[in-house]
């Protein structure tokens, strides 16, 4: 199998020679371009015929537009965003605008590569912590409490095809029973693929899931 081809977009000198080191290491991954700034970005982005576009959002001068316009100019790429911890509105605004992947600057090397896969192949990965902003975060940016550690879990949220389709059910209405015959599958394991669902979520109750299929758009906000 080819390695996945890969961009890396920031202008934050450790940030990118951490990601191009991990990058050039591992036989699944190659680098084919870098650029810091966002002229560099479109100078190269359709010659490289990348898969992933690993973009820094917090170096990158990033506008409304700009995803639109990458896409626009390679309509294959993928993007998986990286990012300090930002307010609920912003991440699902990018997450609207066309990225298909979103972490935080601290998540680990395991991660990082489980993301890019997962990009490559035009699966939606998110950091927990993303996750949590967006299905229970406020709009505000969040401020360190010195009673709480100052990361939470931060593990990586991969849902499959099968999963989303149970969620789009369930905030349709549907009962177990009625997404088991909708699916040709049965109700025990309808009720695991829930469970499952909620633990990746990190959530514990059906209004929640339904929030989330709405945010992605699996359902009409209707």
């Amino acid at each position: 199998m080819n390695p996945i081809k890969v961009i890396v977009a920031s202008n934050n000198y450790l940030l990118k020679a951490g990601m191009e080191a991990l990058i050039e290491k591992s036989n699944d991954f190659t680098l084919v371009a870098d650029a810091n700034n966002e002229e560099e970005l479109f100078n190269v982005i359709s010659e490289s015929k990348a898969k992933v576009l690993v973009l820094d959002l917090s170096t990158i001068n990033y506008s409304h537009d700009l995803i639109r316009k990458l896409k626009k100019a390679e309509p294959f790429v993928n993007i998986l965003a990286f990012n300090n911890q930002q307010p609920k509105h912003f991440i699902a605004k990018a997450l609207e605008q066309g990225i298909t992947s979103y972490l935080m600057m601290h998540c680990d090397r395991e991660e990082i590569t489980e993301a890019i896969s997962k990009t490559a192949k035009g699966e939606r990965f998110l950091c927990g912590q993303i996750v949590e902003v967006l299905i229970g975060g406020s709009n505000k940016s969040q401020t360190h409490d010195s009673n709480c550690p100052l990361y939470s879990y931060c593990g990586g949220v991969n849902l499959s095809d099968r999963e989303m389709e149970i969620i789009k059910c369930v905030a349709e209405g549907y009962s177990n029973q009625e997404i088991a015959d909708k699916l040709f599958l049965s109700v025990h394991t309808i009720t695991t693929h829930r469970k499952n669902i909620m633990n990746k979520l990190g959530i514990n109750n059906t209004a929640r899931l339904v929030m989330y299929a709405v945010r992605e758009q699996l359902v009409s906000s209707n």
